[in-house]
């Protein structure tokens, strides 16, 4: 996922340094957007992604705190740091509570923003990673389908456990649960609300999404370890299912 970066700061020549070393050291994995004060600031944040947020103390028209304040009643939530003289620091330590995670006092060299900057964006990457990964498990709960009969809760345990298998089919099953393979199928949906098909590509699929932003694995190692029966077929429902490649998946999750 692209790190969207708001810089609010009203000298030109530090919004320019402040700028310039974080295009440099971004390389273009970073979005940076900078602006000359906080109503600008609190504007672009109302109708763009900001994951960070680098603010000068002392702004007119609307202060860093209070810009953080906004940000906080309008339920926008940004991790911050700020930029401060020396007079200004009981005031940095008073913004800490409105998301404020570190301050930088002026004037700074570059290597110091750069490594508060590294910082936050490890934190921020890390909060995400947690939070997809606790998407992921309530949505895969959540296809879990409340049964009333043991033969299907039984049947779901099973293709859980058997998913890797591409040949995995309705028949084996009925096999496991020892009824035969029509009755399956209609017991199947009528518990579930899903056919046997579905419900196998559904479970496939959550499992493809997980692994692509949980782990390294290539596109074609997910595919054989989902069940797939080869990387062009997973790309193709992949693609069909959710308007994008795995790849483009992994990258705006990563």
């Amino acid at each position: 996922m692209t790190m969207h970066i708001l810089i609010a700061e009203d000298e030109l020549p530090t919004r320019r340094g402040v700028l310039n070393a974080l295009q440099q050291r971004s390389q273009g994995q970073w979005h940076i957007h900078a602006v000359e004060n906080g109503l600008e600031a609190l504007s672009y944040a109302k109708s763009q992604p900001v994951d960070l947020l680098i603010t000068d103390i002392r702004m007119p028209g609307l202060s860093g705190i209070q810009l953080l304040e906004q940000l906080r009643a309008e339920g926008i939530s940004v991790v911050s740091i700020l930029l401060t003289g020396y007079a200004e620091f009981e005031y940095a330590r008073t913004a800490m509570k409105f998301g404020a995670i570190n301050y930088i006092l002026k004037p700074f060299d570059h290597e110091s923003l750069l490594d508060a900057v590294q910082e936050a964006v490890a934190m921020i990457s890390e909060r995400q990673r947690t939070s997809q990964t606790a998407e992921d498990e309530h949505e895969e709960d959540a296809l879990a389908p409340k049964v009333r009969s043991e033969s299907i809760q039984k049947a779901l345990e099973y293709i859980k456990a058997e998913l890797h298998r591409p040949s995995l089919s309705i028949k084996d099953v009925a096999d496991c649960i020892h009824l035969n393979p029509s009755y399956t199928s209609v017991l199947f949906k009528e518990e579930t609300k899903y056919t046997f098909s579905d419900f196998v590509n559904r479970s496939r699929l959550l499992r493809a999404k997980a692994l692509l932003h949980q782990t390294d694995k290539k596109v074609y190692e997910i595919a054989d370890q989902v069940g797939f029966s080869s990387s062009k077929y997973f790309v193709q429902v992949f693609r069909d299912v959710e308007g994008m490649t795995p790849n483009q998946y992994r990258n705006d999750h990563s």
